[in-house]
C-alpha cells in the first residue's frame, strides 16, 4: 500500500511514509529506493531543481518529498455496455490518455464480445504508444454480479448471461497478457469514485447508477461492500409501485420498473413488449439516450427521478452515508436528479446539512474500467513491484549494451 500513500499524500518523507505504513525508516529508504530506480516514484527536491537549473544549499540532509510519476504507470480499461461500449487507457494520476469507442459488440455471447473487446484494446494500446510493460492490468465494469477475486462474471441479467467460469478474463489475456479485474458497474463507478472523484477521503458513502436498470454500491469505511456471495447492491429489486412490465426477476413491482430507462420508455410508449428483451439493448440505449434530449419528455424524466426518492430514503435511513452519489445516463440528468432531490426534502426532511450530501457523481461509466485497474493492481497489496522492476533493468542493460 506504499504507492497507495504516495498518492493519497503527495509530497511525504520516507520517515513519514515508514510512520503510516509501519516499519523501519532504513526499509522504507530501501523500498523507496527501489522504486525511485523503477522510474514509479520521483522525489520533489530532483524536480524543483531540474525546473530552476540551480542547486540549493541545505544544512544537513535536504528533506524532499515523494510523488508519483504519472507516466510511471499505466492502467486500460474495457467498459462493457450498450450505452457506449469504450477500451480506454488511464496514466498513474488517473487522467485520461486514449480512448476507442465500439460499434456493434456481439453480446449475445460471452467469448465472442470478450474478443472483440480485447483486440479493439490491443489495437488502441499500439496506437497510443504506450509501453505494455509499464501497463499495471486491465479493468472491466458491466452489468452483471461478478467474482473478482476469481475473475468470475456470476451471472448478467441484463446481457443474459449465466456464470462464464472465467471465460471473459480468458479471452482477455489469450490477446493481452496482463492481469485482469472484472466488475459490476456499481462497483467499479464507487470504487473510481472513492480514489478519484467525489468521494475522496469519504469512509462511508453509497453510489446510485441509474441508467436501463439502477443499482448501487456500498462503501462503508473504506471498503467496498460484497455481501454473501458477493451479492449486494441490488436497488433495483426494492419494491417499488406494480406496473404492467415484468422484470428479470419476473415481478411486476421492481424498482427496475419505474425509476428506470425502462421505465421510462414505457411510460413514453415506446416498448412493444411487457419484459424485459436481453436483443433490444441497443433500442434500450439509443432510445433513452434520445428521451433525455427530447424537452416533451421532460415530466416523465423527472417523474422516475421522483420514484427513486423513497428507496433512496431507505437506503439512508439503513446505511446512514456521508455522501449519495447519483450517476449513470438517466441518474445524472438534470431533471431526473432535482426531481428526485426535491422529493427527499419535501416528503422525506431531507437536509444536507443535517445528514448525508446528494450529489451526481463526477466519473463517467466510460472511465471507470480504466480506473478500475488502477485501483487494483497499483494502489493496492496486488501491485506486482517485481514485474517493473525488472523492466526498469531490462530497458537499463539495454541502454548500457
Amino acid at each position: 500500500m506504499i504507492l497507495s500513500r504516495i498518492k493519497a499524500e503527495p509530497g511525504i518523507s520516507r520517515a513519514e511514509l515508514a510512520r503510516m505504513c509501519g516499519f523501519s525508516e532504513m526499509a522504507a529508504t530501501r523500498i523507496v529506493r527501489e522504486l525511485l530506480a523503477a522510474g514509479i516514484i520521483e522525489e520533489s527536491n530532483a524536480r524543483e531543481k531540474a525546473k530552476s537549473g540551480t542547486k540549493k544549499k541545505h544544512v544537513g540532509r535536504p528533506k524532499t518529498g515523494l510523488h508519483i510519476v504519472k507516466d510511471g504507470l499505466f492502467a486500460v480499461g474495457i467498459t462493457v455496455s450498450a450505452y457506449h461500449s469504450e477500451v480506454s487507457i488511464c496514466d498513474a494520476d488517473g487522467q485520461h490518455r486514449a480512448s476507442s469507442r465500439l460499434d456493434n459488440v456481439p453480446f449475445d455471447n460471452v467469448p465472442d464480445a470478450a474478443r472483440v473487446y480485447a483486440h479493439a484494446l490491443r489495437d488502441l494500446i499500439e496506437t497510443s504508444g504506450i509501453d505494455v510493460d509499464r501497463i499495471a492490468g486491465v479493468g472491466v465494469a458491466l452489468s452483471a454480479r461478478t467474482l473478482p477475486d476469481r475473475g468470475e462474471i456470476v451471472k448478467s441479467d441484463y446481457f443474459g448471461w449465466l456464470n462464464d467460469g472465467g471465460q471473459f478474463r480468458r479471452e482477455i489475456q489469450k490477446v493481452i497478457n496482463l492481469p485482469v479485474e472484472i466488475e459490476n458497474i456499481a462497483n467499479a463507478l464507487a470504487i473510481a469514485e472513492m480514489r478519484f472523484g467525489a468521494a475522496r477521503n469519504v469512509a462511508d458513502f453509497t453510489l446510485i447508477h441509474v441508467a436501463t436498470f439502477v443499482g448501487a454500491g456500498v462503501v462503508s469505511d473504506h471498503r467496498l461492500v460484497r455481501g454473501n456471495s458477493g451479492i449486494s447492491g441490488q436497488l433495483g429489486h426494492f419494491r417499488a409501485e406494480d406496473r404492467p412490465l415484468v422484470c428479470v426477476c419476473d415481478r411486476h413491482d421492481c424498482l427496475n420498473l419505474s425509476a428506470t430507462g425502462f421505465g421510462l420508455l414505457s411510460r413514453m410508449g415506446k416498448l412493444d413488449h411487457r419484459a424485459f428483451d436481453t436483443s433490444k439493448l441497443s433500442f434500450y440505449a439509443n432510445s433513452l439516450l434520445a428521451a433525455l434530449n427530447d424537452p416533451e419528455a421532460t415530466d416523465l424524466v423527472a417523474e422516475a427521478g421522483e420514484q427513486l426518492a423513497p428507496a433512496l430514503d431507505s437506503v439512508a435511513k439503513l446505511l446512514g452515508p456521508k455522501l449519495m452519489i447519483i450517476s449513470g445516463y438517466l441518474g445524472a440528468n438534470d431533471c431526473y436528479f432535482n426531481a428526485l432531490e426535491a422529493v427527499l426534502k419535501h416528503q422525506f426532511d431531507y437536509d444536507p446539512q443535517g445528514s448525508y450530501q446528494l450529489v451526481k457523481g463526477t466519473i463517467a461509466s466510460v472511465e471507470s474500467a480504466a480506473l478500475l485497474a488502477l485501483h487494483a493492481f497499483c494502489y493496492s497489496n496486488r501491485f506486482d513491484y517485481d514485474r517493473f522492476a525488472r523492466t526498469s533493468k531490462h530497458s537499463e542493460d539495454a541502454f548500457h549494451g
